[in-house]
C-alpha cells in the first residue's frame, strides 16, 4: 500500500511542480476544504499514515505531523504568533505594491 502511495505521491509532485501559481493555489484550497470536511478520526488516520510514508521514504526534508496534544496556553500563543506573521507578510506585500507604483 505504501509503495502504491509513493507512486501516486511522486506523480502528484510532478503535476504540482509543472502547474502555474494559480493552479497550485486552487489545488491547495481544494485540499484544505476537503480536509476540513473529513471526520477527525480520518484526519488522524491520514496523519499517522503520512508519518509512516515519510519514514518509508527516508526523506529528511519532509516534516512529520506532530499529533501530540498541546496545552491550551501553548496552542493559543502559537496561533497568535501565526496571526502576527500573517499581518507582517500582508504589510510587506502592501509595501511592495506601494514601491512598484
Amino acid at each position: 500500500m505504501i509503495k502504491a502511495f509513493n507512486r501516486h505521491y511522486r506523480k502528484a509532485l510532478e503535476l504540482i511542480e509543472n502547474a502555474s501559481s494559480t493552479e497550485k493555489i486552487e489545488t491547495a484550497e481544494r485540499v484544505l476544504e476537503w480536509l476540513r470536511e473529513l471526520p477527525e478520526e480520518y484526519v488522524i488516520a491520514l496523519a499517522l499514515f503520512f508519518n509512516e510514508v515519510i519514514d518509508d521514504l527516508g526523506d529528511e526534508s519532509l516534516e512529520k505531523i506532530d499529533l501530540r496534544a498541546k496545552p491550551k496556553k501553548e496552542k493559543q500563543e502559537e496561533e497568535e504568533e501565526e496571526e502576527e506573521e500573517d499581518e507582517f507578510e500582508e504589510e510587506e506585500d502592501e509595501d511592495e505594491d506601494y514601491d512598484e507604483e
